[in-house]
């Protein structure tokens, strides 16, 4: 029966996948692009790999399905050095709730910081347009999440987010939906999970009157992923015993405004205390190889987790991130 559950949501979210990678690729398109920026160290540390691999409070931000993984009470706070002078601040708080699953709030923020104003043209007829003042902008977005186990194997989870988006004295806003399932065959350490998130209407941002003013979507995003304890206990495909992990990951995503992409990742962990981890992204102009590094101390009775990770651009200023999670 838990089965079929699994291949019934597989099926549906499979329905509606292809049908944005057959229409016509609207690279540049979309709009709130903040939205397509990985939160979590850990996460971008294998490349993105992340749709069906660690079940904690960050998985909000990728699949809901894998805060299912909160046991009881888990919070976390990342930071995001991105390029430009931008600043990526994001943080989730998560509670299992006996008898209705996990509960998550979750916010993140992406600050512009200043930027100096320029005219097209100079009224002094001077190259230097600029005119001495400056204006900022800024991003957000407000998740509330539910997820819970239906089987012993099988997880489902969906998320409702508020978005806004201000720019100067332009500010646009608008609520979009996630849902994510997740599942563990239980064999070898094989999962298997899928998401699809950012459900929502278009946005305009100038309006003309009774004039019909086209809008902008926002990145619609379909991952499907696979990972495997490859090095392991006694129920993966090599047994190293207690103190090795292995963890190996595959995902790709079709989005609504570029073409198919695939994340590989993996990550070697020993005795649950440090982790190394690497990670490569196809299809991507910049951005595609990362590394990072996770450790983990039990302190009384919380479990204190701080992971970075370091994503390389050739262009522009690569980004550094790091996240630090408690979890009760």
């Amino acid at each position: 029966m838990k089965t079929r559950i699994y291949l019934l949501c597989l099926a549906l979210l499979l329905g509606v996948a292809p049908s944005t990678s057959r229409a016509f690729n609207k690279g540049g398109r979309a709009s709130f692009q903040f939205l397509k920026i990985g939160i979590g160290a850990h996460q971008t540390a294998v490349g993105e790999v992340a749709v069906a691999t660690f079940r904690d409070v960050n998985g909000v931000f990728w699949n809901p399905a894998l805060i299912t993984g909160v046991q009881n009470v888990e919070a976390s706070f990342s930071y995001n050095r991105w390029f430009a002078g931008m600043n990526y601040y994001a943080g989730a708080a998560g509670v299992r709730w006996e008898g209705v699953g996990v509960l998550a709030l979750s916010y993140g923020g992406l600050g512009y910081g200043d930027i100096e104003e320029a005219l097209v043209t100079s009224p002094s007829g001077s190259s230097d347009t600029r005119t001495g003042s400056s204006f900022t902008g800024s991003d957000m977005v407000f998740g509330l999440s539910i997820a819970r186990e239906f089987t012993e194997n099988l997880s489902i989870g969906a998320t409702v987010k508020y978005i806004r988006e201000e720019l100067w004295t332009y500010s646009e806003h608008l609520w979009a939906f996630d849902v994510g399932t997740y599942y563990d065959t239980e064999f070898k350490g094989i999962r298997f999970a899928m998401s699809a998130q950012n459900f929502a209407g278009s946005v305009k941002y100038i309006s003309s009157g009774s004039q019909d003013v086209e809008g902008y979507d926002i990145p619609l995003l379909f991952r499907i992923g696979a990972s495997i304890d490859l090095v392991s206990g006694d129920d993966a495909f090599l047994n190293a015993g207690p103190d090795h992990r292995l963890m190996l990951g595959v995902e790709t995503v079709n989005s609504n405004d570029y073409g198919e992409r695939w994340h590989v990742g993996g990550e070697y962990s020993f005795r649950d205390f440090i982790s190394l981890r690497g990670g490569y992204r196809f299809n991507y102009d910049e951005g595609n190889l990362s590394f990072g590094i996770g450790l983990q101390q039990k302190i009384s009775d919380m479990m204190l987790k701080l992971d970075y990770s370091y994503v390389s651009y050739e262009h522009l200023e690569s980004p550094h991130r790091v996240t630090l999670t408690f979890a009760f």
